[in-house]
């Protein structure tokens, strides 16, 4: 699998040759992680299709979002796309976890939740596995149950802001210097609102969905629109594999 290079132009080159040696957490700053986020869509701008991910996807958007799953110390998920995608395991592959201790990252990534609710899909396997850490941002008082992964808790601070004071414990409590934020579009939205996003890949599916599906942004209208500046194009089948910097 060669995926085109179209902007820049270039000869054609595997998503593995692209979509490692980021070098992602060199870009940190001092009080928050680098943010990269990665999300489908189809070319009406849904980021689902029957309320799903995978119906837009194909095989080389799988092997980008398990790539991209390889750069970041921390992975970052709303409690709803925890719940529908069902998270277990977050790099299963050998190869994968290869990539990883090879650039110098742990075999698993840090996942990171954050709940303003408190309503936590605890069921979801990812908490059945003891070799998950989880670091749980969530209103005081969440109940947490016992489960086999290692949680730890933070309490998330009310109001506006609340997302960056997350990212600034991530960084100086968990040494995180690279996010990947993999939605959904309401957490997408106000990581926007509070302006910590750097990066967005994103793929645009030849697909129509139509209907009410959710785009990949959702929520309040933003206060201003944010501009920015296109990396990359990639081409394969019809898919576009776009990469956006702040």
């Amino acid at each position: 699998m060669e995926l085109r290079r179209a902007i820049p132009p270039g000869e054609a080159a595997s998503p593995e040759s692209l979509y490692t040696g980021l070098r992602l957490g060199n870009r940190a700053l001092p009080q928050r992680p680098y943010v990269v986020c990665n999300f489908v869509s189809s070319a009406d701008g849904k980021a689902t299709a029957a309320g799903r991910t995978a119906g837009l996807g194909g095989e080389a958007d799988r092997a980008v979002f398990h790539l991209l799953r390889t750069q970041a110390d921390a992975i970052l998920a709303g409690t709803g796309t925890l719940r529908v995608e069902r998270y277990g395991v977050l790099v299963r592959s050998e190869a994968m976890i290869r990539i990883r201790r090879d650039e110098g990252r742990p075999a698993q990534p840090l996942a990171v939740i954050i709940s303003r609710s408190g309503q936590v899909p605890f069921e979801i396997p990812l908490f059945a596995d003891p070799s998950s850490r989880v670091v749980l941002y969530a209103p005081p008082g969440t109940p947490v149950p016992a489960c086999a992964a290692e949680v730890t808790v933070h309490e998330l601070a009310a109001g506006d802001g609340a997302l960056a004071g997350a990212l600034q414990s991530l960084r100086q409590e968990h040494g995180v210097r690279s996010l990947l934020c993999e939605g959904g579009p309401v957490i997408f939205n106000a990581m926007l609102a509070e302006d910590v996003v750097d990066e967005l890949f994103l793929t645009l599916a030849p697909t129509l969905v139509g209907g009410a599906e959710l785009g990949i942004t959702a929520g309040p209208a933003l206060l201003r629109p944010v501009p920015l500046r296109l990396e990359w194009a990639l081409e394969l089948a019809g898919q576009l594999f776009l990469r956006y910097v702040r």
